[in-house]
């Protein structure tokens, strides 16, 4: 049962076309919610659903009362800077009994940064590799 005296934590992620981009982010997430109390949701910022917007306002009507978001952005260009920031100011307006915490980007992140060089110093082989001679 989720513990709503715990914060939310919302994965913030882009969104694409292709439905099988979100699976290793639903993987993350299921990692997530076994290890931590309170309420986790994956919310996108287009082309997939629920959009932040909607994510947030779930989360508040359950009862929710602070919020963090961790984006799952590289770095902090547009959509972390001014999409994200719009979405949250707009949410804030209607909800000042809810606290939103947004955590910085992956990139910011040390542990994360190393632990890319590792994966890309590491030998192991490719599970799939990628033919860029092939025409589509």
């Amino acid at each position: 049962m989720t513990n709503l005296n715990h914060p939310a934590i919302v994965l913030f992620a882009h969104g694409s076309r292709d439905p099988a981009w979100r699976l290793p982010l639903e993987a993350i997430l299921a990692r997530v919610q076994t290890q931590h109390p309170g309420p986790c949701r994956l919310a996108f910022l287009e082309l997939m659903q629920p959009s932040l917007a909607d994510t947030l306002a779930d989360l508040a009507a359950l009862g929710c009362r602070h919020i963090r978001i961790k984006p799952l952005f590289w770095a902090a260009g547009k959509h972390v800077n001014r999409d994200l920031v719009d979405i949250v100011e707009a949410f804030a307006q209607g909800q000042s009994e809810v606290s939103v915490e947004v955590a910085p980007p992956l990139g910011d992140d040390t542990q994360m940064r190393d632990a890319i060089a590792a994966w890309a110093l590491g030998s192991s082989p490719l599970h799939a590799q990628i033919d860029i001679n092939k025409s589509p």
